[in-house]
């Protein structure tokens, strides 16, 4: 085999690396959030690079067939997840499993950048559906308008129901100290 055949045959028979440069991905302002898709392509993880105001989170949801996982890498986060209470630091790693309620907060003055991974694109797809395409690689001024009720149909159709609210400042900030 000569060499032009040979680096043809491996060039087509290889599967293609995957590369998503730092001010590459689709990016949306969800809710209080910049979402920038990191990954979506078939046959990988979905990866979400979301970064989180202050005082942001998620109101306590569930994922049907989700199993949510996040690395923090920068900013703090109070954590719920059913009956479990946690800080999360910088370069901290969180799984939580399908089926059990959670939420969290951004405790201090500072966002919280984390890299989601999901198995599936449930998540992906309520993002899309209720996210505004970024302009900027910032966060939102503010919340953005819209229909609220809309939205949460949209999770729930999407695999991830709204069951309650989101977490108080009081609750995060117990959280974040921890025991007395």
């Amino acid at each position: 085999m000569t060499d032009s055949q040979l680096t043809s045959q491996t060039a087509t028979d290889q599967p293609w690396a995957r590369h998503t440069a730092a001010d590459a991905g689709e990016a949306y302002w969800f809710f209080d959030s910049l979402m920038v898709v990191r990954s979506d392509q078939p046959g990988q993880p979905i990866i979400i690079e979301a970064t989180v105001a202050p005082g942001g989170g998620a109101p306590l949801h569930v994922h049907a067939d989700l199993d949510d996982s996040f690395y923090l890498v920068s900013g703090r986060l109070a954590m719920r997840c059913g009956e479990q209470a946690f800080a999360v630091s910088p370069g901290g790693y969180v799984a939580l499993p399908h089926g059990v309620p959670h939420t969290f907060r951004v405790v201090g003055d500072e966002p919280a950048v984390m890299l989601q991974v999901h198995t599936d694109d449930s998540f992906l797809r309520f993002v899309r559906a209720v996210g505004r395409a970024a302009n900027s690689r910032t966060l939102p001024s503010g919340l953005p308008e819209g229909d609220m009720d809309a939205a949460l149909q949209v999770a729930a159709h999407t695999g991830q129901p709204v069951v309650g609210p989101p977490m108080s400042e009081e609750e995060a900030v117990l959280i974040a100290v921890g025991p007395a």
